[in-house]
C-alpha cells in the first residue's frame, strides 16, 4: 500500500478513535488539480482515470490520463516517440460506426506512475503534435498537462474510478458543473447534499455535492440503492484547483 496516489490510496487510523480506520485517496486530475476523498468504510484503492476535452487545430479532442499504464492495449503499436523526458507509443486501429470505418491514431505517453492518451482521426503526425502542445508532466501523483497557447481546455476535468458501490465520477464545482446540478433541494448528509435519480435507461444514480466537488455515482447492477445511500452519505470529497 503506497503512501499516496491513484493506484492504491491510503488507510489511516483516526487519532481520536484508534480502532476506526479511515480510507483516503489523494490524486491529481489531468489539469493538475488536487482531489482528496476519505471514507470510514468504503475502499478507495482502485486506479483512477481523468479526462478533459481540448480544442486544438480547430478540432476537439479528448485527453485521458490513467493511473495504471496497463489500462491501454499496445498490441497495434506502429511507432514510438519521446516528449520531454517521457516516452510514448503510436497505436493504430480502425473505428467502425455503422457502415463508416475510420483510421484512428492514438498517442500514449507512459511513465512509471501513469499514462496519458489522446488520438486523431487525421494522422499520426497530428496526434504527435497535440501531445507536444499538451506538454505532459510527470508528478508523484500521476501525469498532468501544461498546454501551450495553441491548446484550449474546453471542458471541466473529471476523475473516475470504481468502488464497491459502483463507479464514482468527481468534478469541481465550475460554472459548467453547477449548471448541471439537479434543480431540486438535496438531502443534507454528513458529506454534503445528496441527490438521487435515474438515467434514461432506468439505471439509478446518486449525486453527492460538497462545498467544492460533485460526485456522481453510477450504481453497480447488484447494489442495493439504500446501501449505496448509506455509504455515499459518509464520503468526504474535496477538490483544490
Amino acid at each position: 500500500m503506497s503512501r499516496w496516489g491513484g493506484p492504491s490510496g491510503c488507510s489511516f487510523f483516526d487519532p481520536d478513535d484508534p480502532q476506526r480506520m479511515t480510507f483516503t485517496k489523494r490524486g491529481t486530475a489531468i489539469t493538475g488539480d488536487l482531489f482528496t476523498l476519505s471514507h470510514p468504510r468504503l475502499a478507495l484503492a482502485a486506479p483512477f482515470t481523468s479526462h478533459v476535452d481540448v480544442l486544438y487545430d480547430g478540432l476537439t479532442h479528448q485527453v485521458l490520463t490513467a493511473a495504471d499504464h496497463g489500462a491501454f492495449n499496445y498490441a497495434n503499436t506502429t511507432g514510438e516517440f519521446t516528449t520531454g523526458d517521457l516516452r510514448g507509443h503510436i497505436i493504430e486501429s480502425l473505428d467502425t460506426v455503422s457502415t463508416q470505418v475510420s483510421h484512428r491514431y492514438q498517442a500514449v505517453v507512459v511513465s512509471n506512475n501513469g499514462a496519458l492518451s489522446t488520438h486523431s482521426y487525421q494522422s499520426a503526425s497530428q496526434a504527435l503534435a497535440l501531445v507536444g502542445a499538451l506538454a505532459p508532466i510527470r508528478t508523484s501523483l500521476g501525469l498532468i498537462v501544461d498546454p501551450d497557447d495553441t491548446v484550449e481546455i474546453v471542458s471541466t476535468a473529471r476523475v473516475a474510478f470504481t468502488t464497491d458501490i459502483g463507479v464514482l465520477e468527481l468534478a469541481p464545482l465550475t460554472t459548467e458543473i453547477i449548471a448541471q446540478l439537479p434543480d431540486w433541494s438535496g438531502t443534507r448528509v454528513d458529506g454534503g447534499q445528496l441527490y438521487a435519480g435515474q438515467f434514461s435507461d432506468q439505471a439509478p444514480w446518486l449525486t453527492l455535492v460538497t462545498e467544492t466537488t460533485r460526485v456522481v455515482t453510477m450504481l453497480g447492477n447488484e447494489i442495493d440503492p439504500d446501501d449505496a445511500v448509506a455509504e455515499l452519505s459518509s464520503l468526504q470529497a474535496r477538490w483544490t484547483s
